[in-house]
């Protein structure tokens, strides 16, 4: 009989033990019980045997346990985690005796293998408003709208997004800045991944009634952890361009210019104390031409979290372009304060 009571006893451990897929570990030392679902840029998407599907902030991660076959990215094969080292997830792949490590922050594809072979999807996504109205000694009205969603499945990223400005002074007709943008990113490893970018737009304010690029090469993702993000891409644009004519302009003058250029994209970011983020991004082009023109577009500022996925920003946009059209400057500068919404 003590056998018998003995050997349900172990079975019954057994089963608890088996129950649960996994545990997180956060830093303030809170255990969550369950099974890891999926990863994106800024959360870890977790089944909690209790409290239903969590999303937890990568940061606040102290490690991860789990049995089940993952996917990660860059890797093809099922690979199991092995004790998290500070911020870096480490792991073993197939049979392979290697141990490889990577910042948790910089992985973007990580979910059970078993759902990476069915071809599960991730997204998130993020809202920007702002506006102007004045009456007065100023008579203005002037809003922006910006969004983005960013759509994963397996090693590959789709992000589109788009922006539609308005802006009128003095009852003047008003002018309309929009843009449209598509990419398409591969995963081939921790750090690099290939590039393919669509963008089309318009700004009358510029002299442009309309633009086009299609663009393709790669990127590297040098670090990405608690305080800081930099990535580069460099690639190859086929750039086409549709003008204005200028009022009361003489001679001879195109309406249209299309060009092969030369791109390179920066984005950096860092985190500091109280919820406070730093962010620099910028883009250039430099055409193919016997005499080049140089574009350079540079967002540069601070968010805040104000409530949970809802923050203030407040960036300085600055466009060059050493070719400008006829009547226009070079160079453009625009501050703006807003609302984000990001989910």
């Amino acid at each position: 009989m003590k056998k018998i009571l003995s050997l349900c006893c172990l079975l019954l451990l057994w089963l608890s033990a088996t129950a649960v897929a996994g545990v997180v570990e956060l830093l303030n030392g809170d255990r969550l019980e369950g099974e890891l679902v999926s990863i994106d840029d800024d959360y870890l998407l977790w089944r909690s045997k209790n409290f239903g599907e969590q999303n937890i902030k990568k940061t606040n991660i102290k490690n991860i346990q789990t049995d089940v076959a993952l996917k990660i990215n860059g890797n093809n094969v099922p690979c199991k985690l092995e004790p998290m080292d500070a911020e870096y997830l480490r792991y073993r792949c197939a049979e392979s005796d290697r141990v490889k490590r990577a910042s948790l922050l910089r992985i973007k594809t990580l979910m059970p293998y078993e759902d990476f072979k069915k071809g599960a999807y991730v997204h998130h996504g993020r809202l920007n408003l702002w506006g102007a109205y004045s009456r007065g000694n100023e008579v203005r009205d002037e809003w922006n709208a910006q969004g983005e969603i960013t759509v994963r499945r397996n090693d590959f990223r789709h992000v589109a997004g788009g922006e539609f400005a308005r802006a009128s002074w003095n009852f003047s007709a008003p002018q309309e800045r929009w843009n449209l943008h598509y990419s398409l990113d591969w995963f081939l490893g921790e750090h690099w991944f290939w590039y393919n970018s669509l963008l089309a737009g318009a700004d009358p304010q510029r002299g442009m009634r309309s633009y086009e690029r299609l663009g393709s090469g790669a990127g590297y993702q040098f670090f990405e952890n608690k305080t800081m993000t930099l990535s580069l891409k460099t690639g190859l644009a086929l750039h086409d361009e549709s003008y204005q004519l200028p009022d009361g302009l003489v001679g001879d003058y195109a309406l249209e210019d299309d060009f092969v250029a030369l791109g390179a994209a920066l984005d950096f970011r860092y985190n500091l104390p109280w919820g406070v983020g730093f962010f620099h991004n910028n883009e250039m082009l430099q055409s193919t031409e016997d005499e080049p023109n140089v574009q350079l577009k540079t967002s540069t500022g601070l968010s805040s979290m104000i409530l949970k996925r809802i923050y203030s920003e407040f960036k300085v946009d600055y466009w060059l372009d050493k070719d400008p059209q006829p009547t226009r400057q070079s160079k453009d500068t625009r501050m703006s304060l807003g609302i984000s919404y990001k989910w």
